[in-house]
């Protein structure tokens, strides 16, 4: 029998804990007669069932037993709340290459919302609440992403190997790959971002946050920041048209829904003022104006 890491056994206890408060809620609505559970209670249940699934991926990608998630989520819809030193059966033994293989698949799609972000502001006008949803989405994508790498303690080599794309620069790889996308498809590709669910998003950078992940932890696992990798999917795109163009991205105000994220916060049984990783998660400067470079440095990555 293993026992799990502190940063493990926080994760699950999150994900029992929003379980467990998902029966509550539940058993509520029922002791006060409703046959059925009221919309805002249906609300409530759908946004925890949200911030829970990205909390048990992530615990997934750090290595954590799906046999441990499983039975953590079903003993909080039992009705039991995580206890310290809770017990766990079976091997906590998760096999590195499927970790490492799992994340070079995330910072791909990380890679390919850079793409996105780059493509259709060429051919799009795009409104700012439009921008801010997207912008938002991606930086949070980019700290999660840190943050387990961080937590994997990946080495300089399987970084490398985790960003690499191919015989070409990850950029060239994703302008190739974007560049001859239809509008329907760019739109679809743009608003599936746009449109993702930022609050439940948040909560496992602010579960591993509480954990003790920083900031400074999360950046220095990741090469460069989400501006850069839409100004190098850009100059790829410049290079691969044989034109230069510019590409300007304003930034609105944010006003994520930050009454939602504190509530599955007190729901996950989670102490002190973590939600630092909102301010955070745009991670983009005011303005990012881009005029291609000749050609992208295919050699290094990233």
């Amino acid at each position: 029998m293993d026992t799990p890491t502190p940063l493990q056994a926080h994760l699950l206890k999150a994900v029992q804990n929003l379980a467990y408060d998902k029966h509550r809620n539940l058993e509520h609505a029922h002791h006060a007669g409703h046959a059925d559970p009221t919309a805002e209670v249906l609300r409530q249940i759908r946004y925890t069932d949200r911030s829970r699934e990205q909390l048990e991926g992530v615990a997934l990608a750090v290595g954590v037993p799906k046999a441990w998630i499983d039975y953590t989520r079903a003993s909080g819809e039992r009705g039991t709340r995580w206890q310290p030193g809770q017990i766990l059966l079976g091997s906590g033994q998760v096999e590195r290459s499927a970790l490492t293989a799992a994340l070079g698949q995330d910072v791909r799609g990380l890679q390919d919302t850079a793409g996105v972000a780059a493509i259709y502001a060429r051919r799009f006008e795009i409104d700012t609440d439009s921008v801010g949803k997207f912008r938002r989405v991606m930086g949070m994508t980019w700290q999660r992403l840190g943050a387990i790498s961080h937590a994997l303690t990946l080495t300089e080599e399987e970084r490398h190997q985790v960003w690499r794309r191919g015989e070409h620069h990850w950029s060239t790889a994703v302008a190739d790959q974007f560049r001859e996308h239809s509008d329907h498809q760019l739109t679809a590709r743009w608003n599936d971002v746009a449109s993702a669910d930022f609050t439940a998003a948040a909560m496992p950078v602010i579960v591993l946050q509480a954990a003790g992940i920083t900031h400074e932890d999360i950046a220095g696992q990741m090469p460069i920041s989400p501006d850069r990798m839409v100004e190098l999917a850009a100059a790829a795109i410049t290079t691969l048209d044989q034109r230069s163009t510019e590409l300007a991205v304003t930034d609105p105000g944010r006003a994520p829904d930050a009454a939602a994220i504190n509530t599955a916060i007190e729901a996950a049984g989670l102490s002190g003022d973590p939600p630092t990783a909102l301010g955070l998660a745009d991670t983009a400067t005011d303005t990012a104006t881009v005029s291609a470079p000749a050609e992208v440095d295919n050699d290094h990555e990233p």
